[in-house]
C-alpha cells in the first residue's frame, strides 16, 4: 500500500518525504517515534452516523479529543460511533492504526464516498503527515500538496471549526 500511495503522489507531481519507522498504533506512539518540525501530527478516524449507514473520515490534530456528538452535529447527525474493523477494511482496505486520507484511494466510490471532516487547525497547517495506509511509515507533504491530493480524488471536504 505504501507504493500505491507514493506512486499516486508522484503521478500528481507532489513532493513528499517518506519516513519508515516501527509500527505505531496510537497517536502517543506516533508522537514519540515520528516527530517532524513545523508539521501537523494528525489522527484519522472512520466513523458512522448512528442512525444511518453514512460514514465519515474525521481528521484532527493528534492531541485533540474527538467530540463525537459535536462532530456529528456539525454535519446534521445525532451522534457518531466508530466504524467496525470489518467495515473499515471493507470500505478503505485498512485496519485500525493505519487509517488516513490516503485510504480513500481504496474507496469504491460507485457504492458510497465518505466525506472528509477535517479540523481547521490541520487545514491551516504548513505541512501534514499521515500513514500511507501502513503504520510502519509516514508521508509528509505540504498542505498545498495535501489539498491537491484531496482535489484529485474529488473528495467532499468539510472544514470543522471548534
Amino acid at each position: 500500500m505504501i507504493t500505491k500511495v507514493t506512486d499516486y503522489l508522484t503521478k500528481l507531481g507532489i513532493n513528499y518525504t517518506l519516513l519508515h519507522h516501527p509500527a505505531v498504533v496510537t497517536t502517543e506512539e506516533s508522537k514519540q517515534i515520528v516527530h517532524v518540525d513545523n508539521c501537523a501530527s494528525c489522527k484519522s478516524l472512520y466513523v458512522k452516523d448512528k442512525k444511518s449507514d453514512n460514514y465519515y473520515m474525521v481528521v484532527l490534530p493528534f492531541d485533540k479529543r474527538a467530540d463525537m456528538r459535536g462532530l456529528a452535529a456539525y454535519v446534521g447527525c445525532a451522534k457518531f460511533e466508530f466504524a467496525t474493523e470489518e467495515k473499515l477494511f471493507a470500505d478503505l482496505g485498512v485496519h485500525r492504526g493505519s487509517v488516513s486520507p490516503y485510504a480513500f484511494l481504496n474507496e469504491d466510490t460507485t457504492k458510497y464516498s465518505a466525506p472528509l471532516l477535517i479540523d481547521r487547525e490541520v487545514w491551516n497547517a504548513e505541512r501534514v503527515k499521515f500513514h500511507p495506509c501502513d503504520n510502519t511509515a509516514t508521508v509528509v507533504v505540504t498542505l498545498v500538496d495535501f489539498k491537491k491530493f484531496i482535489a484529485s480524488i474529488n473528495k467532499q471536504t468539510i472544514v470543522v471549526d471548534d
